[in-house]
């Protein structure tokens, strides 16, 4: 077991004894102090620098994420009637996650289908108006067909008498203008008929545009109504439901969040010290506690949250079987590699790219004499060493800010 002692000059002087017994407490103290502040179990922590490749990486901490979401709000003020699917359950783009009610929009529905069934009613009603007048029409143009055809064999019939001066001529002109009356009203009959033809399609088309306002109208008010049903939209999973039944919403409100679940980023926390190196495109491993997965730095938040700094990796490949939106995750980022460097475990209280100072041991073993060490890039729990030390010098990394004395003495 390593201890610490330090090296005092032997003085002859006479002292009150009082004073003695306060220095001795002191130096008692102070050796105390050096020795327990180690380690907890009063260890001296002794390292030994080594040359090595550092591989510079940089670890944080947070959850996974969907890549696509999707966040669902009420689309008018709403209570909740039902609810399907618990949070954690994976859906798909057409499951229902909830059912709303409004009486204001099922009574829109309702009268909006009724007022779509009384233009339908109108439209049938004027078709069968049409088709009366049409047949009358008809009936009547076969009427006057029928007088003027025997109109025509009357007047053939007296034209051959009159020659024989069986019909008088008076007679005879009597017949023609029966004709020509006829004739005239059978032309202007059909002239009718088919401007009435013409009149009745665009009265068709008039009221079939309203009865098209009035379907429009009836289709907002259902597509209203199916809003109701609280839809997923994409596959994935449901990850958050902050409603109960019978709650009141107000338009607008979170209903529910959706996440895909095959395309998946990490959202970590990294420290802001561990920063230095960090590019877009550096590869990094997302460790799930059910296995891992490759990972590529997208995304490094330019906003410093207590010391941490957010850094978003795409994840890559195949993904662990528990990988999911919302799971907690670690990760591995890493900045590249030092080839053939001095390296020390990181001591006690100390950080990247500062200039320390630590005992070195002597070669004998038996003394420690305080050294300045500049550290460089760390790399997980070993740090790089810039100055001080050389291959094989071994330091004390225990907190010994409370040892004053510049040289110590071990004794094992």
């Amino acid at each position: 077991m390593d201890k610490v002692r330090t090296h005092t000059k032997k003085r002859f002087s006479i002292v009150p004894v009082g004073i003695v017994v306060v220095v001795v407490v002191l130096v008692l103290s102070q050796i105390s102090e050096a020795y327990f502040a180690a380690k907890p179990n009063g260890q001296l922590w002794r390292e030994t620098v080594v040359t090595q490749d550092l591989q510079l990486q940089v670890k944080g901490f947070g959850s996974l994420q969907s890549k696509q979401q999707r966040f669902l709000t009420a689309p008018y003020s709403a209570v909740v009637e039902q609810i399907f699917i618990k949070p954690g359950s994976f859906v798909t783009k057409d499951s229902v996650i909830a059912r709303l009610s409004n009486p204001e929009v099922a009574q829109a529905v309702l009268q909006a289908t009724m007022a779509y069934n009384a233009q339908q009613a109108v439209l049938g009603q004027l078709a069968l108006k049409q088709e009366r007048e049409v047949l009358a029409d008809q009936q009547l143009l076969q009427e006057l067909e029928v007088d003027l055809q025997v109109a025509k064999s009357r007047l053939n019939a007296e034209q051959g008498l009159a020659k024989q001066g069986v019909v008088s001529a008076l007679d005879l002109l009597d017949s023609q203008a029966k004709v020509d009356k006829l004739t005239i009203r059978l032309q202007h009959l059909e002239n009718k008929q088919q401007k009435i033809v013409h009149l009745h399609a665009q009265a068709i088309r008039i009221e079939q545009q309203k009865l098209n306002e009035k379907k429009s109208l009836r289709e907002l008010a259902a597509s209203q109504a199916q809003r109701l049903n609280v839809v997923a939209g994409i596959d994935g999973m449901l990850q958050t439901l902050p409603i109960e039944m019978g709650q009141s919403l107000s338009m607008g409100s979170h209903i529910a969040l959706v996440g895909s679940t095959d395309s998946l980023v990490a959202l970590v926390k990294v420290p802001q010290g561990q920063l230095q190196g960090l590019d877009i495109g550096m590869s990094a491993v997302i460790d799930t506690r059910g296995g891992e997965a490759q990972a590529t730095v997208t995304r490094i938040d330019p906003v410093v949250a207590d010391g941490h700094v957010e850094v978003e990796l795409d994840l890559v490949g195949a993904l662990p079987n528990n990988a999911r939106p919302s799971l907690n995750v670690a990760a591995v980022i890493t900045l590249g590699a030092l080839p053939h460097t001095l390296t020390i475990p990181m001591p006690v209280n100390a950080k990247a790219h500062t200039r320390i100072q630590l005992y070195k041991v002597a070669k004998n073993g038996k003394t420690a004499t305080k050294t300045w060490i500049t550290l460089g890039k760390q790399s997980g729990q070993r740090v790089q060493v810039l100055s001080g030390a050389r291959q094989d010098d071994e330091l004390i990394l225990s907190a010994m800010e409370k040892q004053a004395a510049h040289t110590i003495e071990l004794k094992l």
